[in-house]
């Protein structure tokens, strides 16, 4: 299987957008600092110079109209004063030529609407401008001037502030525009990136806008091959698989299913947790076929079974999942879940009279040619081979005794009554007593674990439990098998177990359950609920015969799944669909089958099957394998991914 990345993983991958976008960004802004930072450095040398300016030419035309004065201090203050109070200055002062103070003026302390920090930072120097005063030839004394710093500081803040406004809204603009432009840009990057991301999930996408960018265009052109040729190999593995289905499952000469896809179907009835806890299975065998052959040669009898086969699937039509295959040259099987006794004995009796006439308007002799039919009502905790067994041997009390002839399991004696277990199983579920015990399913090639399969099982006390198998078959028949299912998965998302952390594991969920409208309701409110929170990987298993005809509904589950992260599974494939395009359209987590299954298939099957999981990332999961000796028998058809017993020794 190739590396899957997780939710973190593509979030913490940083875009090739977002990576040029930073890029410019940050030179942006250093080449806007550097501009501001100038600016600013212009402004405050330009202040700085005019404030000794004011100073020097303050003091050049003061001087000139002091040295008029005459020495009259009166007439001396009179201008300083009045030069002092119309401009900004720290101080003006006349001193005599020893240096003696004749007059002075010193600002007050002004408290300006600049903030310390900006003081701090920005340090102002006035210089002191100096003139002589002379009255004639004569000099009276020299006068200093030096600016107020003040003004300048606050003309200063003024200059910065604008420049900081300038540059936050040249910024936003400038960045809005780069990012226009960027995505323009990368409009073609983006379209090949969600065709690579479409590829790892096993979407194949053709690409129709190519990029006019020589680069990118040779990418979309190489992914485009690429997905054509993937396209191809998938649609190619699900013809082999189809034609292949025909010769595996279906005879020749009637078009019904043949005794492998029998075989291979009946598990998906007999086990523990059946829905439907018993059948009838009918054996037609024709006898006489060596006259029929003499009289009719080959073709005709050929056309005599198909007239047969039409007959059996026209009378078994009205009869819920009822499969008629045909089991050998001779012999013909109905298999019809739920049906009593005397249901099948009177479909037999209306088929043996009904092909009597067939065989009559063929000219043929019915007290030589004539139907054999057994009957075996069975229940659903028998194996294959028991049902075969005494199927079998119905027939053959048919042939002898020249009638038709029922046989009957026993009954499934259980030791409490249904009232019993309809209370112990509702107490169960209204007290969170229906626990998950995981079972391992292990890659043979490494022994690790792949994934964990949740089984159910009643807890009653601590000296009584009941398994899967023992409590959900009486479930079902009473009626309480949603209810359990509504609570194990509640309990399952609301109460996860700690121990299931950071593993992918697998719950499956009968179709009986799946299709009614109100699971999927369930299940929605669940993930909106628990999903972000789930501490390991959920994959819902699902049974073939519900997801391969990839209905609406199929595709809603699908959907909903892949919002909150969890994944699908198909069990009880038999590969027995119409067309597998479903499996790219669904792309499962895994496919599990029984053993004999893949095991039963030709080597074509085999390989066209993990040519479509191979290249879709789909596992293949042998379920129910009990020994060594199975697991390297499937290692050899090239399934190396085991669930069942065995697993405890490996």
């Amino acid at each position: 299987m190739g590396y899957t990345y997780t939710a973190h993983e593509k979030e913490s991958d940083m875009t090739l957008f977002k990576q040029i976008t930073i890029m410019l960004s940050i030179f942006l802004l250093i080449i806007l600092t550097l501009v501001m930072v100038l600016n600013f450095e212009s402004a405050n040398k330009s202040v700085q110079e005019r404030l000794y300016q004011d100073a020097k030419n303050t003091a050049s035309s003061l001087s000139l109209s002091l040295g008029t004065a005459n020495g009259d201090i009166s007439t001396i203050s009179t201008m300083i004063n009045a030069n002092f109070d119309s401009g900004n200055y720290a101080y003006i002062s006349l001193l005599d030529v020893d240096n003696n103070v004749i007059y002075e003026r010193i600002a007050e302390d002004k408290k300006i609407d600049v903030p310390q920090w900006f003081i701090y930072l920005i340090k102002i120097n006035a210089p002191v401008a100096v003139a002589n005063v002379s009255a004639g030839w004569s000099q009276v004394g020299i006068l200093k001037v030096q600016s107020d710093v003040s003004y300048a500081y606050a003309e200063l803040y003024s200059i910065f502030k604008n420049l900081v406004i300038s540059f936050v809204i040249l910024t936003f603009i400038t960045l809005i525009i780069l990012n226009i432009l960027l995505i323009k840009l990368l409009q073609p990057l983006k379209i090949v990136q969600q065709q690579a991301e479409a590829i790892t999930q096993n979407k194949f996408i053709l690409q129709k806008n190519i990029p006019n960018t020589k680069e990118l265009k040779d990418v979309v052109l190489a992914m485009n091959q690429m997905v054509i040729k993937v396209k191809a190999m998938l649609e190619k593995a699900n013809e082999e698989l189809k034609y292949q289905k025909q010769l595996e499952y279906i005879d020749k000469v009637t078009g019904l299913k043949n005794r492998k896809y029998f075989i291979n179907k009946l598990p998906e009835y007999l086990k523990q947790d059946a829905e439907v806890q018993g059948g009838a299975n009918i054996l037609i065998a024709l006898n006489g076929i060596t006259k029929a052959n003499q009289i009719l040669g080959r073709r005709g009898v050929d056309r005599l079974f198909k007239d047969i086969a039409q007959l059996l699937k026209e009378h078994t039509k009205a009869y819920k999942n009822a499969i008629v295959v045909r089991m050998n040259g001779t012999e013909f099987a109905i298999f019809i879940p739920e049906s009593q006794e005397d249901t099948a004995l009177n479909l037999a009796k209306t088929i043996n009279a009904q092909t009597s006439k067939l065989i009559e308007e063929s000219g043929l002799d019915t007290d030589i040619v004539c139907l054999s039919i057994g009957i075996y009502v069975y229940n659903h905790q028998q194996t294959i081979a028991e049902l075969l067994s005494y199927s079998d041997n119905a027939l053959a009390q048919a042939k002898f005794n020249n009638k038709i002839h029922v046989e009957k399991s026993e009954s499934v004696v259980e030791v409490m009554g249904k009232e019993s277990w309809k209370n112990i199983i509702t107490t169960a579920i209204k007290e969170n007593n229906i626990h998950f015990i995981p079972c391992k399913v292990i890659d043979t090639r490494t022994n690790k674990i792949v994934y964990r399969v949740l089984t159910l099982t009643l807890y009653v006390d601590e000296k009584t439990t009941y398994s899967y198998g023992k409590f959900m078959a009486l479930a079902h028949q009473l009626g309480l098998s949603r209810k359990i299912y509504d609570n194990v998965l509640h309990m399952l998302f609301s109460q996860p177990d700690a121990n299931l952390a950071k593993t992918s594991s697998s719950l499956r969920l009968p179709y009986e359950y799946l299709k009614l409208a109100q699971t999927y309701d369930t299940m929605e409110q669940l993930f909106k609920e628990y999903a972000h929170t789930l501490p390991f990987k959920l994959i819902i298993g699902m049974p073939d015969k519900f997801v391969n005809k990839n209905t609406e509904q199929v595709k809603e589950y699908k959907k909903l799944f892949e919002q909150y992260d969890i994944g699908m599974g198909i069990f009880e494939f038999i590969g027995e669909s119409s067309d597998y395009t479903y499996l790219q359209d669904l792309r499962p987590t895994y496919i599990k089958g029984e053993p004999n299954y893949f095991i039963s298939q030709n080597r074509h099957t085999i390989a066209a099957l993990k040519r479509i999981t191979d290249t879709l990332n789909i596992s293949l999961i042998a379920t129910g394998v009990s020994d060594i000796k199975e697991v390297k028998r499937l290692q050899e058809k090239g399934i190396y991914i085991i669930q069942g017993k065995v697993t405890e020794i490996l």
